[in-house]
C-alpha cells in the first residue's frame, strides 16, 4: 500500500517538474518573442496607414477637384514679376478635414487584427525563419492624424519657380498586444498642388502665417522687391 502511495506521489512529482519546465521554457520563449511580435506588428499597422493615407488623399482630391488656382493666388506688378503668392488657407482646412476623416474612417474599420507568425522567425535564428507552423497574436492599433502643409520651391529656369503644395502627415500608433504598450510614428507626404510660375521672381520671400501658434496652413509669401 505504501509502495502504491510512494508511486503515486512519484509521478506527480515528475509531472509537476516536467510542467514546471514546459511553462519555463514557454515564459522563455515568450520574452524572447516580444520584440519580433512587436516589430511585426509596426510593420503592419504602419503599411495600413500609409495604405489609409494614400487613400485618403486620394480620395479628397478626387472629390473636391483642386487645382492649384483654387488653393493659391499669384499677384504681379504691372512688369508681370510675381510680388506675392497667398495660399488659400480656408480651403486647405477643407482639405485637411477631409483627409483626416478620410484616414480614421479607413483605420477605424480594422481596428483588430490578426498576426500569423511562424514559430521558426519567433525563435530568432535566420535558418528557421518564415519556417514552421504560425501562431495567431490578437493586435490592437490606436491612431491621432495630424495634417499640415507646406510650400516648396524651386528653380524652373530662367524667370521660372517650381512651386508646390504639399500635404505633411505625422500619424501616431500605438500597438497594445502580449501584455507590451508601443508607440510609433509615421511621417508621410503628398502633394496636393503645383505649377511652374513664369514670369521676373525675387531672389527671396518671407514667409507670414496668420498666428503665431496657428495649425492652419495660412502662408502668404511676400516675395522682395
Amino acid at each position: 500500500m505504501k509502495n502504491r502511495v510512494n508511486n503515486a506521489k512519484s509521478i506527480i512529482i515528475r509531472w509537476m517538474i516536467v510542467l514546471l519546465l514546459l511553462l519555463s521554457i514557454f515564459v522563455v520563449l515568450l520574452m524572447k518573442a516580444r520584440p519580433i511580435v512587436i516589430s511585426y506588428a509596426q510593420s503592419q499597422a504602419k503599411s495600413q496607414m500609409i495604405y489609409a493615407f494614400d487613400e485618403a488623399v486620394k480620395t479628397a482630391m478626387l472629390s473636391l477637384d483642386y487645382a492649384y488656382n483654387d488653393l493659391a493666388v499669384v499677384t504681379r506688378k504691372d512688369d508681370n514679376t510675381v510680388s506675392s503668392i497667398e495660399i488659400d488657407y480656408k480651403r486647405l482646412n477643407v482639405l485637411r478635414s477631409e483627409i483626416s476623416q478620410k484616414i480614421s474612417e479607413t483605420l477605424n474599420k480594422r481596428t483588430d487584427n490578426i498576426l500569423n507568425i511562424p514559430i521558426g522567425t519567433l525563435l530568432g535564428n535566420e535558418y528557421t525563419t518564415g519556417y514552421g507552423p504560425k501562431i495567431k497574436f490578437k493586435m490592437k492599433f490606436s491612431q491621432i492624424p495630424v495634417l499640415d502643409f507646406k510650400s516648396n520651391f524651386t528653380s524652373a529656369g530662367i524667370n521660372s519657380i517650381f512651386h508646390q503644395i504639399i500635404i505633411k502627415a505625422d500619424l501616431t500608433g500605438s500597438i497594445i498586444m502580449l501584455g507590451a504598450d508601443k508607440s510609433f510614428s509615421v511621417s508621410l507626404t503628398a502633394i496636393a498642388a503645383q505649377t511652374v510660375i513664369s514670369g521676373a521672381v525675387p531672389d527671396s520671400f518671407t514667409n507670414v502665417n496668420e498666428t503665431p501658434n496657428s495649425n492652419v496652413a495660412d502662408d502668404i509669401f511676400n516675395f522682395s522687391q
